[in-house]
């Protein structure tokens, strides 16, 4: 009889069958690698485009990324936010997802950021390539958009990943450097009420704790790989609502809905077009609701809602589960 060890990362007291796909995160590889090269306008470094599944696992990638000569892939958006935290790490170029770009452009914020400091980046179409899957976005992608400083090396909308990467390893070589941010980089308390409270925040992995009498407003599509972070570090608010990303190809930008029901936990997500991806603000005061897993629809959560109802009736439901319990 074989014995299957636990989980040493799973809280102790996660419900069965509670548990996300765990594989998403940090699998990483080498895309592709270039060799060094001499043109008329100057030596170029040799390079590699290192493929993970979110830029958040950056620092335990499975391969190891060496930001000054190394273009990163990855499974996540290419939101303002995401590309200053990648930015500061100096990399050479990045490529994303666009999570249907969404309003003002926001899901692709991250391109015109790299752009003024002369970093290539580019993104890829929601619709093309799974969400969260670095593999899929690697071999399936087709870009949607990119910076100037990208397009001046070749890369351009419709080319494949691969393509494109290797056009934009013919960039400087990365220089780590401060970026600063014009929205909050810590969670933001956006409202009160029912014994609870509203933060919005760009990323889930800002959070450090459980937070059950809370909800959660975030910038990310409600994903595959936030569902991840949320178990290993027992996040477990009363609900989360994000942006819908697109919906994307098998519907990967709202893969967290179902694994959050799974999970015990309320989530929503709002239309990509009604609030600026990346702004945990803007999901709350400008969102629509376009989905509602099984916890939240309990709670009154409907599509066509605004934000700001359907965070009330989450707060609203926890507190009514925490009476009960009383």
């Amino acid at each position: 009889m074989t014995r299957t060890s636990p989980d040493p990362t799973a809280p102790a007291d996660a419900p069965r069958g509670a548990t996300p796909p765990l594989e998403f995160g940090n699998r990483a590889f080498v895309g592709l690698t270039t060799q060094a090269v001499v043109t008329r306008g100057g030596a170029i470094a040799p390079g590699r485009a290192i493929v993970i599944d979110s830029p958040r696992e950056f620092d335990a990638s499975l391969v190891p990324i060496e930001p000054a000569r190394d273009l990163l892939v990855h499974g996540a958006y290419m939101a303002e936010a995401v590309a200053i935290s990648l930015l500061r790490k100096g990399l050479r170029g990045i490529i994303g997802v666009d999570a249907g770009i969404g309003r003002n452009d926001a899901g692709v914020a991250g391109l015109a950021v790299a752009d003024a400091l002369g970093v290539p980046a580019a993104a890829v179409s929601v619709y093309s390539c799974e969400m969260c899957d670095g593999r899929s976005v690697w071999t399936q992608g087709v870009i949607s958009r990119v910076n100037a400083a990208a397009a001046a090396l070749g890369a351009e909308p419709g080319q494949g990943v691969p393509a494109a990467a290797e056009r934009m390893l013919a960039a400087p070589a990365g220089q780590v450097r401060e970026v600063a941010s014009r929205l909050p980089e810590a969670p933001q308390r956006l409202a009160a009420g029912d014994g609870g409270q509203v933060w919005g925040c760009w990323s889930m992995s800002l959070i450090r704790e459980p937070h059950t009498a809370d909800v959660f407003c975030v910038g990310t599509p409600v994903d595959t790989t936030m569902t991840v972070y949320m178990y290993r570090h027992g996040v477990r608010p009363a609900g989360v609502i994000g942006s819908d990303g697109g919906f994307g190809r098998a519907q990967m930008a709202i893969a967290g809905l179902g694994i959050l029901e799974r999970m015990g936990i309320a989530c929503a997500a709002v239309s990509h077009l009604s609030a600026d991806l990346g702004d945990g603000a803007s999901i709350y005061h400008d969102g629509i609701v376009t989905k509602a897993n099984r916890q939240a629809a309990a709670a009154g959560v409907a599509p066509g809602m605004r934000a700001t109802e359907a965070a009330a009736l989450l707060l609203r439901q926890a507190a009514r589960h925490a009476d009960a319990g009383a």
